[in-house]
């Protein structure tokens, strides 16, 4: 179970918002540093027989192409713990000498990958080996530096990973192992992938999220974080049915998981049962009665279901909540605007395109607040005719364009906008939130009903036992 406290922060794939851990995104980098420019030089003068980069991991993986077992140890050296400061040429020098005499003692390989980052293979050494030897390696240095080292560790065999894999397995432990700052050091887990399926998936990249998400479960089948960023997946691609499985198995597993509840909700309201949305949205309240997101949706849900005076409680609540946690400025905006206090909407709509030109939703509140107030017409069509330009797919920013242009007795235009919203509406195929003329992507054969073909797979089981 895990801290409830934990910081959330939102995808950026739909209009709808689905959390996730913010521990699970990438560490910022430090700004400003930049990197010694003589430690490929210090390297090449002091230690001319070692191979760096790819050349060096090719070689080294020939020479184990034999070998039974072996251990990967991923090695950073940190920066200055006070200064933040990059090592000086004498520390980097004391280092690799004495990464050198450690690797030769070990009969190992090793090599440079980037200036202060290095990779050792360990002959005949398991994970356990791996991790004392990195244990042993950080104490050494310590002996005669003040500078750190922090430590990603993985081992061959293991699982169905080749050889191959072994080195980017130890940087993605490395990764992981930056969450628990300098000194640290981190075997290959199911964390250690769910880290690197959130890089894949906040770049884009969202089959490839998903594989590493699918790698992990196999791992550790009961990851609520890794069941919980599966649904996300899935959601964001409009498969819905395979996203409901995942958030309730996360559900299942930890009843008291804040995000799979509310993300349950979402799916439900994106599928248009408002009801269950309600139910679910309720059910997240109850368990933690503190964020934000959860009680702004649930007021959201009140407006649409026509209960405007419990939607503007849980409004209210919301903006009580803002006040002493960041909020997103749409949903602030949305909150003054559902109390009618217009300015503040406004002002809010504002702060939200300009931390985000491409926010369609608050582009198109913004266009149809300005309409309200007696802006001129075509300054309020400007706004919503961008988040149309975004969102094509959204019927509502199109009526309310289409309203600006018939104040303009732009009929044919006005006329256009309504048709269009209207098909939208009555289309069978649920929308992808947030993307751009692209239709609903799901799994072959997923939501068919055809009694005469076999019954589906669990996604959740298939994602653990293939």
């Amino acid at each position: 179970m895990k801290n409830k406290q934990q910081e959330f922060f939102h995808t950026t794939q739909t209009t709808e918002d689905f959390l996730l851990y913010k521990t699970d995104e990438k560490p910022p980098e430090v700004p400003g540093k930049s990197v010694p420019g003589n430690s490929a030089e210090i390297f090449s003068l002091h230690f001319p027989g070692v191979q760096s980069g790819k050349a060096f991991v090719d070689s080294a993986l020939s020479q184990l192409s034999q070998s039974p077992r072996f251990g990967v140890m991923g090695v950073k050296l940190d920066d200055h713990p006070e200064s933040g400061s990059l090592p000086e040429p004498d520390e980097l020098l004391k280092f690799l000498n004495l990464l050198s005499s450690f690797c030769q003692r070990e009969n190992g390989l090793w090599g440079q990958l980037e200036p202060t980052l290095f990779i050792c293979f360990l002959p005949d050494k398991n994970a356990e080996d791996t991790r004392t030897m990195a244990t042993e390696f950080q104490k050494a240095l310590l002996e005669i530096s003040s500078r750190t080292l922090t430590l990603g560790i993985a081992a061959f065999p293991f699982m169905e990973y080749e050889r191959k894999d072994m080195v980017e397995n130890a940087l993605k432990a490395l990764d992981h192992a930056f969450f628990f700052g300098p000194g640290a050091v981190v075997a290959f887990d199911a964390v250690s992938l769910n880290i690197s399926g959130d890089h894949y998936y906040q770049r884009g990249n969202i089959e490839a999220a998903i594989a590493e998400f699918k790698s992990a479960l196999k791992m550790d089948a009961g990851n609520v974080n890794v069941l919980n960023s599966m649904g996300v997946c899935f959601a964001v691609m409009g498969d819905f049915s395979a996203a409901l499985d995942y958030f309730k198995a996360a559900g299942k597993e930890d009843p008291l998981e804040v995000m799979a509840w509310y993300n349950t909700a979402l799916v439900y309201k994106l599928k248009g049962d408002k009801q269950k949305a309600l139910k679910y949205f309720l059910k997240t309240d109850a368990i933690q009665n503190d964020v934000f997101e959860v009680v702004f949706q649930t007021g959201k849900i009140y407006f649409e279901m026509g209960d405007q005076d419990t939607g503007k409680k849980y409004y209210a609540r919301a903006l009580d909540l803002a006040m002493e946690t960041p909020a997103p400025s749409r949903f602030i905006g949305d909150c003054h605007a559902g109390l009618g206090v217009r300015d503040q909407a406004v002002k809010a709509y504002q702060k939200a395109i300009k931390e985000n030109p491409n926010d369609a939703h608050a582009l198109s509140a913004l266009g149809a607040l300005y309409d309200t107030q007696g802006e001129n017409p075509e300054i309020a069509a400007v706004f919503c005719r961008q988040s149309v330009d975004i969102a094509p797919g959204n019927s509502l920013f199109r009526r309310r364009l289409g309203l600006l242009h018939l104040k303009q007795n732009r009929f044919n235009e006005a006329l256009k906008e309504f048709k269009t919203a209207d098909n939208l509406d009555q289309s069978d195929a649920e929308p992808i939130p947030g993307k751009k003329e692209r239709k609903p992507k799901s799994i072959k054969g997923r939501g068919e009903k055809n009694p005469k073909k076999p019954k589906k797979k669990s996604p959740v089981k298939s994602a653990v036992h293939g």
